[in-house]
């Protein structure tokens, strides 16, 4: 992996653990994720037919499946979320779902696409996955409410990474192969996708417009939704232009480096108790990206 590429994985990463911290501590309701996506949609679709009116035309059938493949997993991904960050803790489901996607995404990557790490880049990714493993367990010391509590955002926090798998490998498709499509003109279309998909579910949903309101109303919410907004883009787009450049077997868990910081962020400001466990994970974690930023 280049240098760039590693800078803009590892920017990425502290961008995206910084804007997961601000929803979980929103603890917002279901139209959160619709009204960023409206917002987002509205101020870069027009941006990018601006900047590059041929951009949405370059586009192949081929990349407007992917398109449409992709935004409903983004959709789904960011409700289960938000679940897990009602369930249980920052600093286990942050990490469990960072971690179970690149471990998926890996063995996909190898496996379907062909990528093939050298001897220290396995290294470096096999202590990365092994790292998330310590993150996510148990101290002895939890009373039996919060092992139920750790349990919980283990699993939604799986779930979650499951959803991360899926479109980690659905968006490299997007921007590696002949589709027409740059980091820019895959990810904000598919933003605007996302708002139409979501929107017979909020809809739907019995006091959306009160909920929208007081998102929109609230102070702390209003920060929150600010932070989402520009920080979720900003941080996979980041990620895209990455993938342009590295092989996703090494983009994804590299990218992971942004657990530490979720820990860290879980542990001072959320005042989350941190195990010596997860402590060791961390030191684990940032071993396993060195050596995969210096095996390319």
């Amino acid at each position: 992996m280049s240098l760039l590429a590693l800078t803009l994985v590892l920017a990425a990463a502290l961008v995206h653990a910084t804007w997961n911290y601000y929803l979980k501590k929103a603890n917002a309701t279901r139209p959160f994720w619709w009204i960023a996506y409206i917002i987002t949609a509205v101020i870069t679709v027009p941006a990018l037919f601006i900047a590059d009116p041929q951009s949405l035309v370059n586009i192949t059938p081929i990349g407007w499946l992917v398109i449409l493949l992709s935004a409903p997993i983004h959709v789904i991904y960011g409700q289960v979320l938000q679940i897990g960050y009602k369930k249980s803790d920052y600093s286990i489901v942050y990490p469990t779902a960072r971690g179970t996607g690149p471990l998926i995404t890996v063995l996909s990557a190898v496996l379907i696409l062909g990528d093939r790490p050298t001897l220290w880049g396995w290294i470096g990714i096999a202590l990365i996955l092994a790292s998330i493993v310590l993150l996510a367990l148990p101290d002895n010391k939890d009373q039996s409410t919060q092992q139920l509590k750790i349990r919980a955002g283990v699993f939604w926090g799986f779930l979650t990474g499951c959803f991360i798998a899926g479109y980690s490998f659905c968006d490299a498709w997007a921007v590696q192969q002949a589709t027409g499509l740059t980091p820019l003109s895959f990810y904000f279309p598919s933003i605007a996708v996302r708002a139409l998909v979501f929107t017979p579910f909020i809809l739907t949903h019995k006091n959306w417009k009160e909920e929208s309101k007081e998102i929109l109303t609230t102070a702390r919410l209003q920060k929150a939704l600010a932070v989402v907004t520009v920080g979720s883009p900003l941080a996979y787009i980041l990620v895209l232009y990455a993938m342009t450049m590295a092989p996703l077997a090494y983009v994804a868990p590299s990218r992971e480096v942004g657990m530490m910081i979720g820990v860290v962020l879980g542990g001072l400001l959320l005042r989350e108790r941190l195990s010596t466990t997860r402590l060791i994970g961390v030191v684990g974690m940032t071993l396993g990206v060195i050596l995969v930023g210096l095996e390319g």
